[in-house]
């Protein structure tokens, strides 16, 4: 970044305020690195003390010690005093940041060092990360599954049969390598966990190694199975496995929740109509909860 002499610009520490005149500049969200992403840079300005309003403001960005050239961007006003813009940086590592404040004929420049780290999530959902590993461990458990219903399906069906059965589970296959897909229900998958949380579902560490021993008996009937989880790493497996395992156990304790209110409702139900209520008031909640939730999505070529 250019040389500015000390007594021409005083320097803008992450998350703290230093005056310069009357301005005072404090960074609320900083950039991230990210390939392909732009991220948020968000700042406060405060005027005497007070959030300063419709202000003019550049932000151009440069490495420390290293040429990656200039990035300017506009920050525009998000609401009093906050000021909003979003960057795509080439590397994570430390940046100077030069505000060009404008307001009228008055004019200032603050200097922001920061240091960016590279975000390896795909989403966040208040926070919590969805990374590219546990897409790549859903997409997996649920090709695994897929290989042993057709291993399931070859001893049930005759050819013909087998053959529809085939290319259903053909099609299934194809939807499991959409990385959307994947990252839509796991967000649905965490959203609903943390509304189950947010009741005071628990789920104990006894529940979670049935559910997860349960998985090894069935798994250990089918070489397909084995030869799968072998490729990617038992021990990462089993160990993701338990973590999958506790959300999909939060979430049926929610569905177990609906159940019980529709049959309550419904006292001459049968389990049809029951199963029928229940998914639709089951969906409407998920809907309602996803809409409560701050959801991140950090776009970028995911394939």
């Amino acid at each position: 970044m250019r040389k500015i002499l000390v007594s021409f610009l005083i320097y803008v520490l992450l998350l703290t305020g230093c005056a310069n005149g009357d301005w005072e500049v404090s960074v609320k969200t900083k950039p991230f690195y990210k390939e392909g992403v732009s991220s948020p840079f968000i700042v406060e300005i405060k005027e005497n003390g007070r959030l300063a309003k419709k202000l003019t403001i550049r932000a151009t960005f440069e490495m420390v010690n290293m040429d990656h050239g200039k990035i300017e961007i506009k920050l525009k006003e998000k609401s009093g005093g906050i000021y909003e813009g979003k960057v795509q940086l080439p590397m994570e590592g430390d940046w100077e940041v030069l505000l060009h404040i404008q307001k009228g004929k008055k004019t200032a420049e603050k200097l922001i060092k920061l240091h960016v780290k590279k975000e390896d999530a795909v989403a966040k959902i208040n926070g919590k990360k969805i990374t590219m590993e546990e897409i790549r461990f859903y997409q997996l458990f649920s090709q695994l599954n897929i290989a042993i219903s057709k291993e399931m399906d070859k001893t049930k069906y005759n050819e013909k049969e087998l053959k529809e059965k085939l290319t259903y589970w053909e099609r299934q296959e194809k939807y499991v390598h959409d990385v959307n897909s994947a990252l839509t229900h796991l967000i649905e998958l965490h959203s609903i966990a943390l509304l189950a949380k947010e009741k005071g579902h628990l789920v104990t560490k006894d529940e979670v190694e049935r559910a997860v021993s349960m998985l090894r008996r069935q798994y250990e009937q089918y070489k397909i199975a084995e030869e799968m989880i072998k490729k990617y790493g038992e021990e990462k497996f089993w160990d993701k496995q338990k973590k999958y395992s506790e959300l999909t156990l939060l979430v049926n304790k929610v569905y177990g929740d609906i159940v019980q209110e529709v049959k309550k409702a419904n006292p001459n139900a049968g389990q049809t109509e029951i199963h029928y209520l229940a998914q639709k008031q089951y969906e409407d909640l998920l809907i309602s909860q996803i809409d409560s939730l701050h959801i991140e999505l950090f776009a970028s070529n995911m394939s």
